[in-house]
């Protein structure tokens, strides 16, 4: 394995991030991969008091749903895991939130996270673009029921602080995934002996759309290797054309592109530097025990 380290920002957005990691196997992609999904506390409503239902949702869904609401949850190291505090001070593990709704008019009134209410400043539900309308004219905030007349949701709400661990709620990932970055060899020799129609053929003939031929200046040539999915649909093509070898392509299994995509809960950045530090640090705690192991037996 390659013992230089590098890692290239590819694309960044408020909540996609696409990297790619060099010098390093799947083990340790994958361990990054984990953290990012498992390890990353953030907040999340974990206990509900239904007040009032009346809407047609049972109590137990409409708490599920509170549960998946992205909260930001930007703050979540001021406070503390239930379990990992021993003090008297409710504040310091549990944020409390409240959301009443009842619907006065014909009109069907739809709940969404804008209706909650917290009394914390650290955590607020999150908002996808403009608060209450999106430019396409809908809600960008996330639909918890629906009311008729008459019909109220009064709930009291607990978040408390947890990982994707302890429930899927916790999770600051909607997409945490890697692949292999692919090596492409083409044989310039025998693709010279392939007519502009094969050539034509060969190049629709990956599923991918990793390669292009222009007729029109007789130009075979890869048009982005992040498309690649190993399918192989184009070495069999050039098997069919009587051309083995022309095309070879494998995976680089030591390079990787990741592709993470926050709930919103953390900024995507934030979600891959905390997992680079809880990796490293999980990693110091067992090199410290094979230390001790090691003392032990000598």
């Amino acid at each position: 394995m390659s013992s230089k380290l590098t890692v290239s920002v590819l694309r960044a957005s408020d909540q996609t991030l696409d990297f790619s990691v060099k010098g390093v196997d799947a083990s340790v992609a994958n361990a990054l991969r984990r953290t990012m999904i498992a390890d990353v506390p953030t907040m999340a409503i974990d206990l509900v008091e239904v007040v009032e239902n009346s809407s047609v949702l049972c109590d137990e869904f409409v708490a599920h749903r509170l549960g998946l609401i992205p909260l930001e949850s930007a703050k979540a190291s001021e406070l503390f895991k239930p379990y990992e505090y021993d003090g008297d001070d409710d504040a310091a593990t549990d944020v409390h939130l409240e959301l009443n709704v009842k619907c006065e008019s014909e009109h069907t009134r739809s709940i969404t996270s804008a209706d909650l209410v917290c009394f914390d400043k650290r955590v607020k539900p999150v908002n996808f673009g403009d608060a209450t309308i999106d430019p396409s004219g809908q809600s960008s905030s996330v639909l918890i029921a629906k009311l008729r007349k008459n019909q109220q949701l009064s709930v009291k709400c607990i978040a408390r602080k947890g990982t994707g661990k302890d429930h899927a709620k916790w999770s600051p990932v909607a997409t945490a995934v890697y692949k292999y970055e692919p090596l492409v060899k083409v044989d310039h020799v025998l693709l010279k002996t392939l007519s502009g129609t094969e050539k034509m053929e060969l190049a629709l003939s990956d599923p991918s759309g990793m390669f292009r031929y222009d007729a029109d200046n007789d130009k075979f040539e890869v048009v982005s290797d992040a498309t690649c999915t190993f399918n192989g649909e184009i070495m069999k093509m050039a098997d069919s054309l009587g051309k083995p070898g022309l095309i070879e392509v494998r995976p680089n299994l030591e390079n990787f592109t990741f592709n993470v995509e926050s709930t919103g809960a953390l900024k995507v950045e934030e979600i891959v530097l905390q997992a680079l530090q809880i990796l490293r640090s999980k990693l110091d705690s067992i090199g410290a025990a094979l230390d001790v192991i090691e003392s032990e037996v000598m």
